[in-house]
C-alpha cells in the first residue's frame, strides 16, 4: 500500500500543470492553485496552459486563489487573454473577469489594450468571434465604470459594412445596446452602415427600430412621436423581411399597431389579427429566450420586451373596454384603463405613449358619463394604491379642464381624425356621436371619392390602388390635403402603366415608339410621362428638369398648389426588382428633404423576354427609406414601365 501510494505520488509528482488540469476537469473537480502544483509549477507551464481551451478555468482559478497567490498569478492570467485560441473559452473568461470586483480591479486596464488589439484582429473565422467578443468585453467593462466609454465607441463607430458577418452581427447587438447606454448619434451611423452587411442586414435593422422607438417615446409632439414609431415600424419590418424567424421583430411590429391602432380609434375586431401575430410572434420569442443563453448584459432588454408587449395587449383590451357604456367589474376594467393611460415604457422615459394613447381614454370618459361616472366611484372609494390613484386623478382633472373648456377634447380630435366627415355633418354635431367604425369606413369612403377614385373602372386597377394606400398609411404626412394630393398623381401613374402596356403603336403614335426600341433613353419616358400628367391632372404645375431641390435636379416636379411631389425615373437593364430598386432609394428619397416624404421611384425596364411582361400588379410597389443618421422613413411608389415590347404573336 505504501509501495502504491508513493508510485501515485511521483507520478503526480512528474505530471506538469497542464497534465494535473486535464487530470481534475476529467474527474468534474474543481480547480484551484494547489490541485496544479502551486504558483511555481503554473507559471513553469504558462505557455501550455494559456494556448489550451481552459482561460475561463484559469480565470476561475486565480479569482478564488488567496490574494497572496492571486497577485502572482495576474499577469499569467492577462498573458492568458493575449493568447487564447479558443473563442467559448476566452468569452466565458471575460464573463469571469466582469464579476470578479477583484480581478476587475488588479488587470481591467492591462487587458483593454489587448482587447483593442484582437479587436482589430480577424483574419480567420476562429479570430473574427474572438474580436467580437473582446469588443463585447471592452462594451462591459465601460458599462462596469472601469474603462471610458470613449474607448468601446471608438471601437464601434469606426466599423466599416465590409467587417466579416459574424462580427457584424455582434457588433450590431452591442452598438444598439451601447446606444440606450449612452445616445451617441455616432452609432445610429454606424448600424445604417451595417445594413449593407448581408449577414448583419437583420439584425442592424432591429436595433435601429428599438433606437427609433425609444427616440420616439421621448417626443414632445405627436407629429414626432407618430413618425419615429413609423420609422421603428418600418424597420422592425425589415428586419423581419431579412430573417423570418425574427419573432422578436414581429411582436414589436406589431405591438406599434396595436398602439397607433388603440390611437386612430380601431375596433377590437379590427385589431385583433394583429393580436394574435403578437401573441404568437412573443410565444415565439420566450421559447427562443428559454432555450438558449442571454447574455447578462442583455437581460434587461428582455425585461423590456415583457412589458411593452403586455403593454400592447392591455391596449387592445382597453379598446373594447371604451367601447361601452358601462362596466360590470368596474375595478379591475379601470386598471386596465389607468395602466394604459400612464403607459411608459422602460426602453425609453419619456411621455409619447402617454400623448398618444390619453386622447382615446379622455374622448370615451367625456362621451360616455358612464364611464365618469366609475372613475367618480372609484376615487371614493375604491382602495387603489398611491401611484395608481394619482394616475385616476390626473385623468379627472383632464376631464374637469375639458367640461370648463366648454367642448370636450374627445369632438375636437375626431373632427380633426375625420376631417372629410366633419365637413358635412349638421352644423353643432360631432364624429364622436358616430360609431367609429362607422365614422372611419365613411371617412375611407369620401376620401376615395375625393380622390376620384370612380374613374378607375378596372378592378385591377381598383385593388392595386387600394394595396398601394393602405402601405403608405404608414407614412405619418399620409393624411388630410397631402393624402388627396398624393393619391391623385398615384392613380394617374397607375393609369399610366396599365395603359403603356396596353396601348398599340397606332394609338401612341410617335410618343410610344421608345416602348418597342431596343436601345431608349431614360428621356423619352420622362417625357411621354409628363405630357401624360400635364394632359390629366387638371390645375396641376407638371415641371421637368427643375434645378435646386436637394442640391440637384429633378425628373418631374408635380405642384398641386399646395405640396409637391417628386417623380426620380431611371433606365434599367434587366429586370427592375423591388432589390434592384434599393440601389436607388437614397437618391429618389433625397428630394423629400426640404419637402413631403413622399415620392415616386420609376424605372424604363429593358428586358428581352421570351414571354409576357409582368402583371399591373407587379409593376409597383411601396418602398420605405430611412436616411442615414435621420429619424424619419421617406416614403416612395416605385413603378416600372416595361420596355421592348412585342406584339403576342411574337412571344414563345
Amino acid at each position: 500500500m505504501i509501495i502504491y501510494g508513493s508510485a501515485v505520488a511521483v507520478a503526480l509528482f512528474s505530471m506538469s500543470a497542464l497534465d494535473l488540469l486535464e487530470a481534475r476537469l476529467a474527474e468534474s473537480q474543481p480547480i484551484t492553485v494547489d490541485d496544479l502544483g502551486g504558483v511555481d509549477e503554473i507559471l513553469a507551464d504558462a505557455d501550455r496552459l494559456q494556448a489550451a481551451p481552459f482561460l475561463d478555468i484559469l480565470a476561475d482559478m486565480v479569482s478564488a486563489a488567496p490574494p497572496t497567490e492571486g497577485a502572482r498569478l495576474h499577469d499569467f492570467l492577462v498573458g492568458g487573454f493575449a493568447v487564447a485560441r479558443d473563442p467559448q473559452s476566452f468569452r466565458d473568461a471575460i464573463d469571469r473577469l466582469i464579476r470578479s470586483t477583484t480581478l476587475r480591479a488588479a488587470i481591467a486596464q492591462a487587458v483593454v489594450a489587448i482587447f483593442t488589439r484582437r479587436i482589430r484582429e480577424r483574419a480567420t473565422e476562429r479570430e473574427t468571434l474572438i474580436a467580437a467578443y473582446a469588443l463585447e468585453g471592452l462594451f462591459r467593462l465601460a458599462l462596469e465604470g472601469d474603462v471610458s466609454r470613449h474607448r468601446p465607441l471608438l471601437e464601434l463607430t469606426e466599423v466599416a459594412s465590409d467587417v466579416p458577418g459574424s462580427f457584424a452581427q455582434h457588433v450590431a447587438k452591442i452598438g444598439g445596446a451601447a446606444f440606450h447606454a449612452w445616445g451617441d448619434d455616432d452609432l445610429l451611423t454606424m448600424l445604417h452602415r451595417l445594413l449593407d452587411n448581408e449577414e448583419a442586414e437583420s439584425e442592424a435593422a432591429f436595433e435601429l427600430g428599438l433606437a427609433h422607438l425609444a427616440r420616439a417615446l421621448d417626443g414632445k409632439d405627436m407629429a414626432t412621436i407618430l413618425a419615429g414609431l413609423g420609422t421603428a415600424r418600418l424597420l422592425f419590418e425589415r428586419a423581419r423581411e431579412v430573417d423570418d424567424d425574427r419573432s422578436d421583430a414581429r411582436a414589436y411590429r406589431s405591438a406599434i399597431d396595436l398602439v397607433l391602432g388603440f390611437a386612430a380609434n380601431r375596433s377590437v375586431a379590427e385589431m385583433q389579427a394583429t393580436l394574435t401575430d403578437l401573441v404568437t410572434a412573443a410565444r415565439d420569442r420566450a421559447v427562443v429566450l428559454r432555450t438558449g443563453h442571454v447574455v447578462p448584459w442583455l437581460a434587461p432588454r428582455q425585461d423590456v420586451d415583457i412589458e411593452w408587449f403586455e403593454l400592447a395587449r392591455t391596449v387592445q383590451r382597453a379598446a373594447d373596454d371604451l367601447a361601452r357604456p358601462s362596466w360590470i367589474n368596474a375595478a379591475t376594467t379601470m386598471d386596465r384603463i389607468l395602466a394604459v393611460y400612464d403607459a411608459s415604457c422602460t426602453i425609453a422615459h419619456g411621455d409619447g405613449l402617454r400623448l398618444v394613447l390619453r386622447p382615446r381614454v379622455e374622448a370615451s370618459f367625456l362621451r360616455e358619463r358612464g364611464l365618469a361616472g366609475h372613475l367618480d366611484d372609484l376615487l371614493s372609494e375604491g382602495q387603489w394604491p398611491d401611484a395608481q390613484r394619482t394616475i385616476a386623478q390626473n385623468l379627472r382633472a383632464g376631464l374637469d379642464e375639458a367640461h370648463r373648456a366648454g367642448a370636450g377634447p374627445g369632438k375636437a380630435r375626431e373632427n380633426e381624425q375625420y376631417p372629410l366627415l366633419a365637413r358635412i355633418l349638421p352644423e353643432g354635431a360631432s364624429t364622436e356621436q358616430i360609431p367609429s367604425d362607422m365614422a372611419r369606413s365613411l371617412e375611407v369612403g369620401l376620401a376615395s371619392h375625393v380622390a376620384h377614385g370612380r374613374v378607375l373602372a378596372n378592378p385591377v386597377l381598383q385593388r392595386v390602388l387600394a394595396s398601394l394606400r393602405d402601405q403608405l398609411a404608414a407614412s405619418s404626412e399620409y393624411t388630410g390635403e397631402i393624402q388627396q394630393a398624393f393619391d391623385a398623381v398615384l392613380q394617374q401613374i397607375l393609369m399610366f402603366c396599365s395603359d403603356r402596356q396596353n396601348a398599340e403603336i397606332r394609338d401612341l403614335g410617335a410618343r410610344g415608339a421608345y416602348l418597342r426600341a431596343s436601345d431608349p433613353s431614360e428621356a423619352d419616358l420622362q417625357a411621354d410621362l409628363r405630357d401624360f400628367l400635364k394632359g390629366n391632372l387638371v390645375g396641376a404645375e407638371v415641371l421637368s428638369e427643375v434645378r435646386g431641390v436637394a442640391t440637384g435636379r429633378t425628373d418631374l416636379y408635380i405642384s398641386l398648389g399646395g405640396p409637391a411631389f417628386v417623380i426620380e425615373l431611371k433606365k434599367h437593364e434587366g429586370a427592375f426588382s423591388p432589390e434592384a430598386a434599393n440601389r436607388y432609394l437614397a437618391q429618389a428619397t433625397s428630394y423629400q428633404a426640404a419637402n413631403v416624404r413622399l415620392g415616386f421611384l420609376g424605372a424604363l425596364e429593358l428586358v428581352d423576354r421570351p414571354g409576357p411582361v409582368p402583371s399591373i400588379e407587379e409593376c409597383l410597389w411601396h418602398s420605405a427609406y430611412v436616411p442615414e443618421g435621420g429619424a424619419l422613413a421617406r416614403h416612395l411608389i416605385v413603378f416600372r414601365v416595361p420596355g421592348r415590347l412585342r406584339s403576342p404573336s411574337a412571344l414563345r
